[in-house]
């Protein structure tokens, strides 16, 4: 079997660098992604706080409406769970 040609070497040897780069950058920004997270988190809690006063305070004033506020916030948390599967199959895709 032939020694394999320079052309081949230079091509393994910019494949391997260009995966340890990105192994490196994957490494440098997941502690900046985890923050990200955390303060998607933080801010859906307090969206999430701010919905509960909404209803605790519509069951006071109209208890008639608390059962369509409460299947509109179904849905529209199905509806998000939705988009978000369909973004996760298109980016595997």
């Amino acid at each position: 079997m032939p020694a394999p040609s320079a052309h081949s070497r230079a091509l393994r040897l910019l494949r391997l660098t260009r995966a340890r780069l990105r192994r490196r950058l994957s490494r440098l920004t997941w502690p900046l992604w985890r923050f990200t997270t955390w303060i998607w988190v933080a801010a859906s809690a307090l969206v999430g706080f701010e919905m509960l006063e909404v209803i605790l305070g519509g069951m006071l004033l109209a208890p008639e409406l608390v059962l369509p506020v409460l299947l509109v916030l179904a849905i529209a948390w199905q509806l998000r769970d939705g988009i978000g599967r369909g973004i996760q199959r298109l980016r595997r895709r």
